[in-house]
C-alpha cells in the first residue's frame, strides 16, 4: 500500500501536464507567491485515536485507545509544484514517553491544478495507552497504527484561496468563501504485536464529504477562516462493508507579510462506522502553531527545477 502510494505521488509531480506555477495576477482576492520558496516549522498537540465499542455477552464494551505521543514538531517546505511536510517528536520533548518506547511519524504533501486539490498522508503511532469502561487502565507499547491515504477537493470559487489554508504559498486579501466537496480514501491498520488476536483490525474506507469554507479577511495583514463538512461513505473491514459517517471540522487564525507568516490552526476529522456488533470511533484531533518564511529561490535550485520539467512531455 505504501508502495502504491508513492508511485502516485511521482506520477503526479513529474507526469500531468507541465505544471504551470501559479502566477501572481490582478486577482483582487488573493495574491500569489508561486515563484518563492517557502519554509516552515510548526509545534503541534495531535492525535489519532481510537474507540472500539463490542457487544460481549449481551454487554456493550467499550475500549479507548490513545497515543502515549501527541507533541511533534514538524517541517514542510513549498515551491511551485513541490509541497511536503515531516512530524516527529524529538527526543527533548518524549520526557516519560521514553520509558515506555513510544513514537510517531506522519509524513505530508499536497498539490493542485486549476480547481483541483489533492492531498497524501501517512502516520504512524506506536505506544498507546487504553481506558476501559470500569477506569481500568493499560499500556500497551507495542500495540501502533499506521494510517495512509488521501482527500481529493474541489473549489467551487475561484476567488476563494484554499492554498491559503494549508501551504501559504497564495494569502487571501478580500473576504471569501466556497463550496468545496472531498473524496477521502484512508487504509488504518491497528496492531497489537504482544497479542495478535486482540483488537488487530485493517480498514479501507471512502468517504464523500460536502464541506464549505469561508475567510473572514480583517485586515490586509490578519484573516480569521473556518470550514465545516459532513459525509456519508463506506468502510470494508474483515472482507465486509459497512456505512461510515465523517465530520470534519477546520479553523484558523492567520497573520502575513510578504517574507513571513505564522497562524494558529485547529482542525478535527471524525470516522464513525458500525459492523455487526462494533462501532469503530476514529478521530484525528490537531492543533497547532506554525511560522514560516518566504524567500527567492537559489540560482541553482530554480535551474534544477526547470531543467527537470523539461524533461516531462507538454501533453502526456
Amino acid at each position: 500500500m505504501a508502495k502504491l502510494i508513492w508511485l502516485n505521488i511521482i506520477i503526479i509531480y513529474f507526469g500531468i501536464q507541465r505544471v504551470v506555477a501559479q502566477n501572481d495576477s490582478l486577482n483582487i482576492y488573493m495574491v500569489s507567491y508561486g515563484e518563492k520558496v517557502i519554509v516552515s516549522a510548526s509545534y503541534q498537540n495531535d492525535s489519532d485515536s481510537f474507540i472500539l465499542e463490542q457487544e460481549i455477552d449481551g454487554k456493550v464494551e467499550s475500549f479507548d485507545f490513545f497515543p502515549n505521543i501527541k507533541r511533534k514538531l514538524s517541517f514542510g517546505i513549498t515551491y511551485k509544484l513541490i509541497d511536503i511536510s515531516i512530524g516527529y517528536t524529538p527526543w527533548f520533548m518524549k520526557s516519560e514517553a521514553n520509558a515506555y518506547k513510544a513514537s510517531n511519524f506522519n509524513f505530508g504533501t499536497r498539490f493542485n491544478h486549476k480547481k483541483w486539490y489533492q492531498s497524501v498522508s501517512i502516520v504512524k503511532q506506536k505506544g498507546f495507552f487504553t481506558e476501559l469502561k470500569d477506569n481500568k487502565g493499560l499500556y500497551l507499547p507495542s500495540f501502533r497504527s499506521i494510517k495512509i491515504g488521501g482527500t481529493t477537493s474541489y473549489v467551487f470559487n475561484e476567488n476563494f484561496s484554499y492554498s491559503a489554508l494549508f501551504n501559504q504559498n497564495q494569502w487571501q486579501i478580500k473576504s471569501s468563501g466556497s463550496f468545496i466537496p472531498n473524496f477521502s480514501f484512508f487504509y488504518t491498520s491497528l496492531e497489537n504485536k504482544d497479542d495478535k488476536a486482540s483488537f488487530n483490525l485493517e480498514m479501507y474506507s471512502f468517504s464523500l464529504s460536502p464541506s464549505y469554507y469561508y475567510t473572514w479577511v480583517i485586515n490586509k495583514r490578519v484573516f480569521i477562516s473556518g470550514g465545516l463538512g459532513a459525509g456519508v461513505g463506506f468502510d470494508i473491514h474483515n472482507k465486509k462493508t459497512s456505512l461510515l459517517g465523517q465530520i470534519t471540522f477546520n479553523s484558523k487564525l492567520g497573520y502575513n507579510t510578504t517574507s513571513f507568516y505564522s497562524y494558529l490552526e485547529i482542525n478535527n476529522t471524525n470516522f464513525i462506522f458500525n459492523e455487526n456488533r462494533t462501532r469503530i470511533d476514529d478521530t484525528s484531533l490537531n492543533a497547532l502553531l506554525a511560522v514560516g518564511f518566504r524567500f527567492d529561490p537559489p540560482k541553482k535550485v530554480k535551474k534544477l527545477y526547470d531543467d527537470a520539467l523539461k524533461l516531462v512531455p507538454k501533453k502526456l
